[in-house]
């Protein structure tokens, strides 16, 4: 389950998949740069009858209002939150999308809970059931996912069996709930963070994590194949994501990322690529 700390000290991890031949931009490109059309599927779910979140619906709220002013046009975004953001919504907003064209960029954003079933709970009502999932509005019962709510937990192989569907090749996941990293392919991932960066100077640790992302963005452009999406996520497969406290008023990994939109253009050229993102995140 998502997690609130602290933000005094804190240090944020992207796992990143890249797809075959998506041109990466941020969702702070400028807006007389996109030609092809831009849709975009943007959820916050704070009001759980277990654990209840704090930011997650200004989460998705920042989010929709920064699409919409860098190009995605209101027609072509959804955004919905709490008791709306169900499994069978989720799935229905992501089939409407097959007849979209194929140079459209389709962006995909989720804050709310994640969770990993093992055999310490959960096994008890569906033994098959073992790994990350994330956790809609309707998956979660008063003390947590129940034998009547379990299956509407969605699994990675059930989000990538939906993602199929989509007209397009060009899809940006952007997932912050714990546990997420389970939705990046583990075989076109790289962990941009060494596991104890403590002893490290900041600059040998930011030239690390550079030079992991800059593998992914080659193989990214060599790669051919299936629709498989870009993800983003806020924690690894066995990890927590965190919510900040009110001076953030976001999820930690949501407030650097949106952040990154308006002070990320590191080169002055009225773009945010993924890579300045990324680096200022």
């Amino acid at each position: 389950m998502r997690q609130k700390i602290s933000t005094t000290k804190i240090f944020i991890s992207l796992a990143l998949a890249c797809a075959a031949g998506l041109s990466l931009a941020s969702c702070a490109q400028a807006t007389s740069s996109i030609t092809s059309p831009r849709y975009a599927l943007v959820y916050g779910i704070k009001d759980y009858s277990y654990r209840p979140l704090t930011y997650t619906v200004a989460d998705a709220q920042s989010m929709r209002s920064v699409l919409l002013s860098s190009g995605v046009s209101s027609s072509n975004m959804i955004e919905r939150e709490d008791a709306a953001v169900t499994k069978a919504q989720i799935k229905a907003d992501i089939l409407s999308l097959s007849s979209v064209s194929s140079d459209s960029t389709v962006t995909i954003y989720y804050s709310g809970h994640g969770t990993f079933v093992d055999s310490s709970w959960g096994s008890e009502f569906y033994p098959s059931f073992s790994g990350a999932y994330i956790v809609p509005y309707d998956a979660m019962g008063k003390s947590g996912p129940t034998p009547s709510t379990f299956l509407n937990l969605i699994s990675p192989t059930e989000l990538e069996n939906w993602i199929t569907y989509i007209g397009t090749r060009n899809i940006i996941v952007i997932l912050d709930c714990c546990n997420s990293g389970a939705y990046v392919d583990p075989g076109s991932s790289k962990d941009a963070i060494p596991s104890d960066n403590s002893k490290m100077p900041s600059y040998s640790a930011f030239a690390t994590a550079m030079a992991k992302f800059g593998d992914l963005l080659v193989a990214n452009s060599s790669a051919s194949g299936g629709k498989t999406p870009i993800v983003i996520s806020a924690a690894g497969e066995m990890e927590y994501s965190y919510e900040g406290d009110e001076n953030m008023g976001h999820g930690v990994f949501t407030y650097f990322l949106l952040d990154s939109a308006l002070k990320g253009d590191s080169d002055d050229d009225g773009v945010v690529t993924a890579t300045e993102a990324y680096a200022y995140a």
